[in-house]
């Protein structure tokens, strides 16, 4: 009795020889390159461009049948509009980035927080459905506005950060 795998192969066999196809990776019949001339490892120039080891003709795009053989292909040039176009005048965006927008410049703070507090922005973060950053930052933009301090501005490397 046949296993699967016989019975597939032969059913694909018997399928391939009623359509008068070879298997593709049956390389009975076809010729060793000559692997020292590289010219070698194509078709011929004289011989219709096809897939030896297949045993399947090439399948060529329309227009390059006999009616054109011995004609060199015209190269294809895109048609220029007649002046400039709209796109060309605008100024030229950057490429789309994928994924999420990037939001503003952040500087990394790390900072330990009582158990509590901790139990308190996790509850805040439930109830509002706002993430930890923005809860945080809104807190902290909050207090500053009640103690009056403002945006000193950046920073620059004149003055001793310490």
């Amino acid at each position: 009795m046949k296993n699967f795998l016989e019975q597939s192969r032969q059913t694909q066999e018997q399928k391939r020889s009623g359509r008068g196809e070879k298997d593709p990776a049956d390389l009975s019949g076809a010729q060793e390159p000559n692997w020292d001339d590289p010219s070698s490892w194509g078709n011929d120039p004289e011989e219709p461009a096809s897939d030896p080891a297949s045993g399947n003709p090439d399948e060529s795009p329309a227009g390059t049948d006999a009616e054109n053989e011995g004609e060199k292909p015209e190269p294809v040039t895109p048609a220029s509009p007649k002046g400039p176009s709209p796109s060309s005048t605008r100024p030229s965006r950057a490429p789309r980035r994928r994924g999420r927008p990037r939001g503003p410049a952040r500087v990394p703070l790390t900072v330990r927080i009582l158990e509590q507090t901790d139990r308190k922005l996790t509850a805040a973060v439930d109830q509002t459905g706002l993430n930890p950053q923005t809860l945080v930052e809104d807190a902290l933009e909050a207090y500053f506005r009640r103690l009056k301090i403002q945006d000193p501005g950046p920073e620059t490397d004149s003055e001793g950060a310490a």
